[in-house]
């Protein structure tokens, strides 16, 4: 990988308290089963210390706590894919062909008591929709003009978003998932970290690190493996 050099190095993930700070946070909280408070917020200042913050609400990592993460999730993933034959850690996980992708990532969750929205995704004659009601919404004040045509405008745009619902309530979404069954493991157990956790799961610092610039990444699209602890989270 080729280093930055200190000068060119990024200082900001680029999150400025606009609200994207408090969708992270609550992904946060969501993902690592925490509580953060609106004064532990204020006190966030660089990834360090938002990654400090959350291992002090997490158990103690010295305690006798001794179950693998990734040991936890595939266990309750093997489990899980019994009724499908045998599963190997070197085996690729695909949606059986008898399956729906959305009804057998939903089996998997039952059965395994864990989220895996990173299986599948939504198909794309749903996203079509949810683009055809960005434009109704952007298109609306310019072609409405009058109170009669923007009543006309509104009614378009509520029935758009009841299509979208329906649609999105029956569809059966694309298998996107490429790896095995160990691949799914280490994932699952990264989407699950603080329920695993709560559960007895042993965590390390570099476990949380990487869960957490995740998160970040994701919302903000700044490279999670160019962010470093003195990099500012918050500004």
């Amino acid at each position: 990988m080729q280093m930055l050099d200190r000068d060119t190095q990024p200082k900001s993930v680029g999150v400025v308290g606009d609200g994207d700070d408090v969708a992270i946070i609550e992904t946060i909280e969501d993902v690592f089963k925490v509580a953060i408070t609106d004064e532990d917020a204020e006190s966030i200042r660089t990834l360090e210390d938002a990654h400090s913050l959350i291992c002090s609400k997490l158990p103690n990592e010295e305690n006798e706590q001794t179950k693998c993460l990734t040991a936890m999730a595939y266990y309750r993933l093997n489990r899980a894919m019994q009724d499908h034959g045998k599963a190997w850690p070197s085996e690729r996980v695909e949606a059986p062909e008898a399956m729906r992708p959305r009804a057998f990532q939903q089996q998997l969750e039952e059965a395994s008591g864990l989220q895996l929205p990173f299986l599948t995704t939504s198909s794309a004659r749903v996203n079509m929709l949810g683009w055809s009601i960005l434009v109704t919404w952007a298109a609306g004040p310019i072609l409405f003009f009058d109170l009669y045509a923007i009543a006309v405008g509104i009614l378009v745009f509520a029935l758009n978003i009841a299509i979208w619902r329906y649609a999105t309530s029956i569809d059966q979404r694309v298998w996107i998932f490429r790896g095995t069954l160990a691949d799914l493991s280490r994932q699952a157990s990264e989407e699950n970290i603080g329920q695993l956790v709560s559960e007895g799961g042993k965590w390390k610092g570099a476990d949380v690190w990487a869960v957490m610039t995740k998160i970040i990444s994701d919302e903000t699209g700044f490279p999670a493996e160019q962010m470093r602890p003195a990099i500012t989270f918050i500004d």
